[in-house]
């Protein structure tokens, strides 16, 4: 996964003179300048290839030039190839060690890279010199997630917030560290914020219907997963995680049907008394009895435990998660071998911290159904959850 926030590559200044015009002097006398303002005109327009060509012209007319090397390095990074494009941010570093953008653009290089200890340093670099840069407080907050580090990544991406109150983006990334902290109702807020600002951003329908979906309330994250696909029809993991959301609806709306409770039937009358029979003669005397047998081995009850699992699910969902695991509790005594009732006990336990037993409830479902996609999801968490305790 790429950071979060896009390059942002052309938000410098305004173009000044067109690709044309550039051209036509270049023509007549081309100069570092000139070819350094047409490569961020190619850049502006998303052509990054030309404006390495142009780049790289103005680096061979002016070595000791840091726009130059800022400028070819922003457009390597457009095209994915971060390696040179961290050989020139060094470059551009040495000559103009005090810059505040060839670190951020570096930065963001590294966590392309998946090497999210270097783009932290280089970010605090950069906000030490602009605390209120929104670009390095973005970088650094998806840094810290890709970290394991949701409460720093919180902190950064809570300024973003507060610096761009209009930001559907900052929004969405916010509530991904909520989510990651267990504080889902905050999460959602954001989603949501975020959709009421922009209903057009796709990644935030996505996000949300994803939230929804680890939180098992299915019908909330087919609406949203849906609307993602209308907005991108070729997005793969809203059309994974959705398939996963059909099949949970489809085993509740099967289980909802054979826990139909039968039509109710009419007593019938009752017969008239008959008269008692003779008392049979005593019986003769033995000189032992038979040992009694033993009473039969209680049999699971799938419908009490079904019955006992969506209770305790309709509780998990209301945010009572302590009255959940009771409720989960006795439809894993009714039946221990549904599979359902250990995973979002589990899931109950993850809600409350309690990550061990949540661990070995999930450890149990999975057991019963390998393959769980689900209590998987929620066992990488729970996993996640306890190593950064």
């Amino acid at each position: 996964m790429k950071l979060a926030f896009a390059l942002l590559i052309a938000a410098t200044v305004a173009p000044a003179q067109t690709v044309e015009e550039l051209t036509r002097q270049i023509a007549q006398q081309p100069t570092s300048a000139l070819y350094a303002a047409r490569g961020a005109e190619y850049l502006r327009q998303g052509q990054a290839q030309r404006a390495v060509d142009d780049y790289s012209q103005a680096i061979r007319l002016r070595l000791d030039s840091v726009g130059p090397w800022l400028g070819r390095a922003r457009a390597y990074n457009a095209l994915g190839r971060y390696s040179p494009a961290i050989d020139d941010l060094d470059q551009a570093i040495r000559l103009n060690s005090a810059a505040v953008p060839p670190y951020i653009e570096r930065g963001y290089a590294y966590g392309q890279t998946g090497q999210f200890d270097l783009a932290v340093s280089d970010f605090n670099i950069a906000l030490a010199r602009d605390p209120t840069n929104v670009r390095a407080l973005s970088l650094r907050g998806a840094a810290f997630a890709r970290l394991g580090q949701p409460a720093k990544a919180l902190a950064d991406r809570d300024a973003v917030v507060k610096l761009m109150p209009d930001s559907a983006e900052a929004y969405e990334a916010r509530g991904g560290s909520y989510h990651e902290l267990g504080r889902h109702e905050e999460g959602l807020a954001d989603r949501t914020k975020a959709i009421e600002l922009k209903p057009d951003f796709e990644q935030a329908w996505l996000a949300r219907g994803s939230a929804f979906f680890l939180l098992e309330r299915y019908a909330e994250a087919s609406r949203d997963l849906t609307e993602a696909l209308r907005l991108k029809p070729d997005d793969v993991e809203a059309k994974v995680v959705l398939a996963k959301v059909d099949q949970q609806l489809a085993q509740q709306q099967a289980l909802a049907r054979a826990e139909k409770p039968p039509e109710p039937v009419l007593p019938t009358p009752p017969a008239p008394p008959k008269p008692p029979p003779p008392a049979p003669p005593p019986a003769p005397a033995v000189a032992a009895t038979a040992p009694s047998p033993s009473p039969p081995t209680a049999k699971p009850d799938p419908k009490s435990a079904s019955l006992h699992n969506l209770h305790g699910r309709e509780l998990l969902n209301r945010g009572k998660y302590r009255e959940a695991v009771a409720e989960l509790t006795l439809s894993i005594a009714a039946d221990p071998t549904l599979a359902m009732a250990y995973n979002a006990r589990g899931f109950a336990y993850y809600l409350l911290h309690d990550y061990a037993h949540a661990l070995a409830d999930l450890d149990k479902a999975i057991e019963l159904m390998p393959g769980y996609a689900n209590a998987i999801q929620i066992r990488a968490l729970v996993q996640k959850a306890a190593k950064a305790k």
